[in-house]
């Protein structure tokens, strides 16, 4: 009966989890971006997108870092919101410093850029207050959370009408979502410190830099097109990748139970368990992809039927790259769920030089389509060593476990 209801708590749990970035992601991909095109062209929103593409990298992965150091350490080190509160001030310094400067090399006005700065520091203050809910296991609390944010942005919209600046949308939500953590929890209330700081910055700027390596990668398209390219490109390939990235929000609840169920000290792994694990990896694969297939030329000819025959021709091979990165996500996760974080820092380092060392090349010489090639090549690689890994991993496990036995 216990077992039962335990069940029953993380099934809930992963659905609020999905459900709060499937809020999110109709409120922006389905509402706001589609109306800002329709309004104000593909220029106005590929620029924005540009811009977002920049705060998904590095304040988000200020915030989302602090956020899982709390979550990590807990067990054992005993902290206080004084030794976090620190951190975050200097940290978030340091992003607003370096948007503003991203800012104003990329549009030359002073007042954008300080606005831009500002939204980067509330945003990775947004990022790390969602820790209030997760360290309390209260994902309903993070699914009202993220539907405030979402909320904001709705109402933020209008602001961006009545005004003509864009980053109102998003620092209505990101305002409100603070406001709503202040109101319920107390990771912002004051506390003296305990003396971990210094332990603290070193094990920040560890998950710092993985997390900018992944999200860097992953958000890089919207940076290289608009540079490479134009503003309006951006828009077209967001409009291609929406739906096989968006399949990345069932992705990640998937890898956090996969990450909390591999690595307890009684989970047995071994060759049954790796086949049963790869035929569901790809089965989910194929499903996603198939789904990808049918969803993306629905969801341009809707919302952006303006340049659907522009580029609906890639995108077979667009969701073909993302699928591939997605499915490898999965084997990553089950050799960190081993402990082997300089294995998994490997893999990272490897797929990033893959990628963005030949994609100067591949955008020059053939635009959106050489993106997409070049995501497909490097997941692949990706795919591959992680894979392998995975197996000899586990195959190691299963046998040492029979060694142990027969002694």
């Amino acid at each position: 009966m216990k077992l039962l209801k335990k069940d029953f708590k993380i099934a809930k749990d992963l659905l609020f989890t999905i459900s709060s970035n499937l809020v999110m992601q109709v409120a922006l991909h389905l509402i706001i971006y589609p109306l800002i095109t329709r309004f104000y062209g593909e220029d106005t929103t590929g620029e924005i997108l540009y811009f977002i593409g920049i705060v998904y990298i590095i304040p988000q992965a200020v915030g989302t870092s602090l956020n899982n150091v709390r979550l990590t350490t807990r067990k054992i080190k005993d902290t206080s919101n004084g030794d976090y509160a620190g951190i975050l001030v200097s940290m978030s310094a340091l992003t607003g410093t370096v948007c503003f400067l991203i800012g104003y090399i990329s549009s030359d006005k002073p007042f954008f850029s300080i606005l831009f700065a500002l939204f980067s520091i509330i945003y990775a203050i947004r990022m790390y207050a969602q820790v209030e809910f997760r360290l309390k296991l209260d994902f309903r609390g993070y699914f009202i959370y993220y539907t405030i944010v979402s909320i904001g942005y709705l109402i933020g919209f209008i602001f961006y009408i009545l005004t003509g600046t864009w980053i109102v949308i998003f620092l209505t939500g990101e305002l409100m979502a603070i406001g709503y953590s202040l109101w319920k929890g107390n990771i912002f209330k004051a506390e003296l410190p305990t003396g971990q700081t210094r332990f603290l910055y070193k094990t920040i700027i560890m998950i710092l830099l993985s997390i900018l390596i992944r999200d860097g990668i992953t958000q890089f398209d919207k940076v290289i097109l608009r540079v490479m390219i134009s503003a309006e490109s951006v828009t077209y390939y967001n409009a291609l990748s929406l739906i096989g990235k968006s399949a990345q929000m069932l992705i990640n609840p998937v890898n956090t139970l996969i990450l909390t169920y591999l690595s307890a000290k009684d989970s047995k792994l071994g060759r049954t368990f790796f086949k049963k694990f790869l035929l569901c990896c790809f089965g989910v694969g194929g499903i996603l992809l198939l789904f990808c297939q049918v969803a993306t030329p629905v969801y341009i000819r809707l919302f952006y039927n303006n340049f659907y025959e522009k580029v609906i021709s890639y995108g077979f091979l667009v969701n073909s790259g993302l699928i591939v990165g997605f499915i490898s996500m999965f084997f990553t996760a089950l050799i960190l769920s081993q402990g082997k974080t300089k294995l998994y820092m490997t893999i990272q380092i490897i797929w990033g030089l893959c990628y963005l060392i030949p994609l100067y090349f591949f955008i020059k010489n053939y635009g959106i389509i050489g993106l997409a090639w070049i995501t497909l090549i490097a997941n692949c690689i990706k795919l591959f060593v992680s894979l392998v890994i995975s197996r000899n991993l586990i195959v190691n496990c299963e046998e040492r476990r029979i060694f142990d036995n027969r002694r």
